[in-house]
């Protein structure tokens, strides 16, 4: 037969059986949400990470295309600087020269060609303005060329050759040394420029 007591026990047993059961269960469920959790953490962390990773390379990025343009910036304005300075002290020979050229026999045939391609433009009462130190030289072959007409000396022709400004003085026609090599020195220091990559 069978006691109270055997019912108690087995009443206990059935119990604790459930009670374990449920505990598992609970237990199961707590950990199926733990992991859960962290998966979701996980994921979560790992995108922050992945967003500071692409923020990070971007503004790497950005700071390497600054650096490298400068870089090409400064290296393009020692370049240029030192081109510079290498005309500068060619045309400034040159200038030398040039007017050395201008004061001997060879500024004379200058002076007398260009003066004959000019004649048709240029009306008695113009000015012409000449060379300073070859002043009485070309006074001659201008008036020689271009008949009776005023001329003066120009502070402004350091080289040589000669400027015909007008009557109402809006106008100045110049066919200085120093304007045609100015000329073309910034036409050449402007092919250079574009030749290394500079826009001004």
């Amino acid at each position: 037969m069978i006691t109270i007591e055997d019912k108690i026990e087995s009443f206990k047993r059935i119990l604790n059986e459930e009670i374990y059961e449920r505990y598992d269960e609970e237990l199961e469920k707590i950990s199926l949400e733990t992991e859960k959790l962290i998966t979701e953490y996980k994921a979560k962390k790992y995108e922050e990470i992945e967003r500071l990773k692409r923020d990070y390379r971007v503004k790497l990025e950005n700071k390497t295309d600054k650096i490298h343009s400068k870089t090409l910036k400064e290296g393009q304005d020692i370049i240029l600087n030192t081109n510079k300075e290498i005309y500068d002290e060619f045309f400034k020979l040159l200038k030398e020269e040039l007017m050395s050229s201008y004061v001997d026999k060879k500024g004379e045939v200058y002076l007398k060609n260009a003066l004959e391609n000019v004649k048709k433009d240029v009306k008695e009462s113009d000015v012409v303005y000449v060379f300073e130190k070859t002043f009485e030289r070309d006074k001659n072959i201008v008036k020689d060329i271009l008949g009776d007409i005023e001329v003066k000396k120009s502070l402004n022709i350091k080289i040589g050759g000669f400027e015909v400004e007008n009557e109402e003085k809006t106008y100045r026609l110049n066919y200085s040394l120093d304007f045609l090599l100015n000329t073309k020195y910034q036409k050449i220091l402007s092919e250079f420029k574009k030749e290394i990559g500079i826009n001004n």
